[in-house]
Order: structure tokens, then sequence, then C-alpha cells
């Protein structure tokens, strides 16, 4: 039985999503590939980055991302160590989210319980809606449920209606 990380949930074998809250399931399932030559491997999570003129340099991208909900004003941090749930506390369904929109009017604004997540993948951060009801925005496109959208410093998120500013540092 393959144990849901995010609610606790068992499902068969080979499932891919949850069929309590919708998570993917096989998330840190990567195929090998071919090996690289000596000359291609780096350290442990280093990555090139390209800057202007074509040059490289080593980083790890962001660490962190600070989410500032418009309306209310208030800003959350959290690293990108592991997935970052948003949505709406509801101990009755044990639905608890690292990020808690409930008092910044999340149930008004149309967030749901398990609304999305944002997670560092291979270098760059995504946010995948976890099929909510009233919609995951990014810039005003909206997402299709459970497909990552690369997400960058400076955007706009919208879960529902609620407006939130994304920084990453």
């Amino acid at each position: 039985m393959i144990k849901c990380p995010f609610c606790g949930v068992e499902q068969v074998p080979n499932t891919l999503f949850c069929s309590e809250c919708g998570t993917y399931l096989l998330e840190d399932d990567r195929r090998g590939t071919d090996p690289l030559g000596t000359d291609e491997i780096g350290w442990v999570g280093e990555e090139e980055e390209e800057i202007e003129g074509g040059q490289t340099i080593k980083g790890t991208g962001p660490l962190s991302v600070r989410l500032r909900i418009v309306e209310t004003g208030r800003e959350i941090e959290a690293t990108l160590n592991k997935a970052i749930h948003i949505g709406r506390l509801d101990p009755a369904s044990d639905v608890f989210p690292e990020v808690d929109l409930t008092s910044d009017n999340g149930l008004e604004k149309g967030v749901s319980r398990r609304h999305a997540r944002i997670l560092k993948r291979e270098g760059t951060v995504v946010v995948e809606d976890l099929g909510s009801i009233n919609g995951t925005f990014i810039n005003s496109k909206r997402l299709a449920p459970y497909l990552p959208e690369v997400l960058r410093h400076g955007d706009q998120l919208q879960l529902g209606k609620l407006l939130i500013e994304i920084e990453m540092f």
C-alpha cells in the first residue's frame, strides 16, 4: 500500500493521485538517466544559472519564499526544503496546511481547504493547484489542476479571489 504524504490515507500500489486529497503520489519517483561524464558533475545542490552575456554561475536557486497577502498585508515566510501546502485549517477533516489562510478571509475569498502547494523541483519553484473549486492563478492565468507551473519572484498568485504577492530569496 502507498501512504499519502499529505493526508495519510493508504492507496493501492501504483496509484497516481490520492483519492482523498488529490496529492500526486509519485512525487519522489525519479527515473534514472544515462550517467554523466565526470566533467559534468558538480557539487550536490548546485546548478548552473545563466546570466546576461551567456555566462553561467553556480547556484542553488531560491531557498525561501515570502507570501504577502495583499488585502491584509500579512507576510508569511517559508523555506523551500519541502512542499508548502496552502489552504484553510479544518481539524474535523484532518486538514492542517503549512500556510493557513483562514484568518485572511480565506473562506469568503474562495480558498479551498487543500487549495495549492508550492515546492522546489529541480532548481525551480513551482506551484500546483490541488483540484480547488475556485482555481489558482499566476498573473491572472488560470492553472490546470495538478499540473505544476513555474513561480517566479514578483509573480501574483491568486487563490480563488485572494491575491498573494510572491518574493523569493
